[in-house]
């Protein structure tokens, strides 16, 4: 809370994305009567039941761009946690409608809080992207390290930053290290695996402790604060020993180096590196798992899965190699 107040209504748009759900799941034990807000479509309906039947929590289904479902989410809220965004590679393919979405589609929730006279905190889930690509030698990321956004994404979240810091609302905004889902189809994507090289530093965010940092951002006693928000020092690693711990759970053993992206240049680097999370670790006490934990989880989400990965490990291994762009 800010000093003084008490916040009871929470929106949270994305309500059932993944960083959504690990939020709802840690809001679940407060006593603040939830909102959600998020697009009516098959996938998260799914969620809804299935969170509904346990937890008490209301539901406006809607579009971020639509601003009078706009109007009924914000309608008497005490806080709001954002985190409706197009990520890539969607937004680097249809760049046009990730910045539409993104910056538009922030500043229409800004625009009715206003016309509605509200003064909830915003809480937006930022990313570490925003400090552009990171050489391994280059010193590990700090709120003084200067932002230099490369791709739409980045641009956009830098730009949606700046239009809440402009918005004269409290905010706090969590700038997140990469954040993958507890589930086999968020983590087969292989463009992103080709593209980061293997010496990249990495630091890695369990999604339990992402939302446990966005929760607790509801009831701290600051405001108007940004956050680099990590896994800590347990959870970093190079793209080389990440990927290792990752292909062996899943059984199809250690790829080869020809099929990742070589860097030749500074801006050849991916945009991640280790962070300095002692600010935010300090208030918010939010790094709870490890990469191993989450591995651990994985492997029991996708269950029998498993050894079909490992029956079929070698046609799993030539199709990887295959996509590769980088294949030498």
């Amino acid at each position: 809370m800010i000093k003084g107040f008490l916040f009871v209504n929470v929106l949270i748009t994305g309500a059932f994305g993944n960083l959504g759900v690990s939020t709802l799941k840690e809001l679940f034990s407060s006593n603040h009567t939830i909102t959600c807000f998020d697009l009516p479509n098959r996938r998260n309906k799914r969620v809804y039941r299935k969170l509904s039947k346990k937890h008490k929590l209301s539901i406006i289904w809607g579009n971020i761009l639509d601003t009078a479902s706009i109007a009924l989410a914000v309608k008497n809220q005490d806080c709001i946690i954002h985190l409706v965004a197009i990520t890539p590679p969607l937004s680097e393919r249809l760049p046009d409608y990730a910045f539409k979405v993104n910056i538009q589609g922030t500043r229409n929730i800004i625009e009715e809080v206003k016309r509605q006279k509200l003064s909830p905190r915003i809480i937006y889930a930022s990313s570490v992207t925003v400090y552009g690509p990171k050489h391994p030698d280059s010193p590990q990321i700090t709120l003084d390290t200067p932002i230099n956004p490369t791709d739409v994404y980045s641009k956009t979240k830098v730009e949606v930053e700046k239009v809440i810091e402009d918005s004269s609302l409290p905010w706090i905004i969590l700038r997140l290290t990469a954040v993958p889902a507890l589930d086999l189809k968020s983590n087969i994507k292989l463009e992103p695996l080709y593209s980061i090289p293997l010496e990249q530093k990495i630091e890695f965010l369990h999604t339990y402790d992402a939302g446990l940092a966005i929760a607790r951002s509801v009831d701290i006693t600051i405001g108007n604060r940004y956050f680099i928000v990590g896994g800590g020092k347990v959870n970093q690693f190079r793209n080389k020993e990440f990927l290792s711990k990752y292909f062996k759970i899943l059984g199809l053993g250690k790829l080869p180096k020809n099929i990742f992206k070589t860097a030749i240049s500074d801006e050849d680097w991916y945009y991640t590196n280790w962070m300095d999370t002692t600010e935010s670790q300090k208030i918010l006490n939010y790094q709870k798992h490890t990469y191993e934990e989450f591995l651990e989880d994985f492997s029991i989400k996708f269950g029998f899965l498993k050894y079909i990965l490992i029956l079929l490990r070698p046609l799993i291994r030539f199709i990887i190699k295959k996509k590769s762009p980088y294949r030498r």
